[in-house]
């Protein structure tokens, strides 16, 4: 009998501790996150090593994490410049979204710097991103039969480098 597993999504998150934090908003060229309680979103893009989701209603469409701070994290989804291919890809389609008249909300998750093991800090959005992007399998992370993290595609673009 095949399972009749639910969907996972935005309210699943939010269950496990990931703050609804901001939007996309497009800024002529660049995109712009706009959130609705500021001094919140300042402390967490301040911290280093998030766990971050973008969602558009309750579709998680895609997982990432950064041991930067999110401030300097999201530079590159907001211009992308001559960056990494996951910026233009989720630059691109966060911006169709928009223009179709989506939204698209950040979900955050800071770090939890008192977490460790036999002495060490763990970082726990290095720890969950993995987990998540199987469990959510997120469109924008690869295909549907191969969900890429942040890792494995920071590793595939360092092997493909002379």
């Amino acid at each position: 009998m095949a399972s009749s597993r639910r969907k996972l999504g935005k309210p699943d998150l939010l269950a496990i501790g990931l703050e609804d934090a901001a939007c996309w908003q497009i800024d002529g060229k660049k995109l712009k996150h706009i959130s609705d309680n500021k001094a919140n979103w300042q402390r967490l893009t301040s911290i280093p090593n998030c766990l971050y989701a973008f969602c558009c209603g309750d579709n998680v469409l895609y997982i990432g994490k950064t041991t930067k701070t999110l401030s300097k994290r999201f530079v590159g989804y907001c211009d992308p410049g001559n960056g990494r291919a996951t910026n233009w890809k989720c630059h691109q389609k966060i911006r169709a979204l928009i223009e179709g008249d989506k939204n698209v909300r950040i979900l955050v998750l800071p770090s939890h710097s008192h977490l460790s093991w036999g002495g060490f800090e763990i970082n726990l959005a290095a720890g969950l991103e993995d987990a998540l992007v199987k469990a959510f399998n997120p469109p924008w992370n690869g295909s549907n039969k191969n969900p890429l993290t942040e890792t494995t595609i920071n590793e595939e673009e360092l092997s493909k480098k002379p």
